[in-house]
């Protein structure tokens, strides 16, 4: 083998031996950048984990700070549109108030004329009652007269039946007394024109005083019954004047007579004649 041979040889020997020194400074050299590499590689994933979550929950903030937001905006709004709302019912509340506040004015007012109209009504009202205690205090008196009107009434009723008995066979006596007295006074007529008597000397009547007891209609005439009679000495053809008070009435002229009563007939009326009607002899 030649020198340049050899050189060669020692010379790649050379090479190689340093080559191989280099390759394995390389690596360890490249162990080591790979140790660090990946430390580094964990230390920057741990460092983008903990970004990624800062990020995540800046996001979330984000999220939860648009969305109050948005929710702000939205009570806003809700808050503006009730207090238009509000400030529209407030203007109208104010016209109901004043509205009320006039209509409340004008009942005052007819409260006021209410009240006067209810003291005058009071005033008429107590004047209503003293006429009615005095209306009642009047009809209380009536209906005293009309009770004792009635019993007079009644006791003119009992006294009218007993008398009615009386009347009819008065009535019965009368007809037949008329009859009588007609007759006698043709007779009588016959008399005084035959033999010129004065008749106003023959059996002057005495002076007296008696009640017409009852009073009667009968065929057109009107006849009286009175409380004097035979036991009075009065007779037929005596005449009374009949009153009631100073009010004169008229005239009777008796026809018959019995014990105690004596029937007359009306001979001059001047006014109805009534029971209890005073007669007196004529002067």
């Amino acid at each position: 083998m030649s020198t340049i041979g050899k050189f060669f040889i020692v010379l790649n020997l050379a090479l190689a031996g340093l080559f191989v020194g280099s390759a394995a400074s390389l690596i360890n050299k490249s162990d080591s950048y790979r140790v660090q590499l990946e430390a580094k590689a964990s230390e920057m994933d741990a460092m983008k984990d903990a970004k990624d979550a800062e990020i995540a929950k800046g996001a979330a903030n984000l999220r939860q700070s648009v969305d109050e937001r948005m929710r702000l905006y939205s009570e806003n709004g809700q808050l503006t549109a009730n207090l238009g709302a509000e400030t529209a019912r407030g203007i109208t509340a104010k016209d109901k108030n004043d509205q009320l506040e006039g209509q409340l004015q004008s009942i005052e007012g007819k409260l006021n004329d209410l009240s006067s109209t209810n003291s005058e009504l009071n005033s008429e009202l107590s004047g209503l009652r003293r006429q009615f205690e005095s209306v009642r205090g009047e009809r209380d008196s009536a209906l005293d007269v009309r009770d004792a009107a009635a019993l007079t009434a009644k006791s003119a009723v009992e006294e009218a039946n007993m008398a009615t008995g009386e009347a009819s066979d008065l009535r019965l006596q009368l007809a037949r007394e008329t009859e009588r007295a007609n007759q006698t006074e043709a007779r009588l007529a016959t008399a005084v024109s035959l033999y010129s008597i004065d008749v106003t000397t023959i059996g002057a009547q005495p002076a007296m005083e008696g009640t017409v007891t009852s009073v009667e209609e009968s065929g057109g005439a009107t006849y009286v019954v009175i409380d004097l009679g035979r036991n009075d000495s009065v007779q037929p053809g005596y005449t009374y004047d009949v009153f009631n008070g100073s009010v004169y009435k008229g005239r009777i002229s008796v026809l018959t007579v019995n014990e105690s009563k004596s029937a007359a007939s009306v001979a001059m009326y001047n006014a109805p004649i009534a029971a209890g009607d005073r007669v007196v002899t004529r002067l």
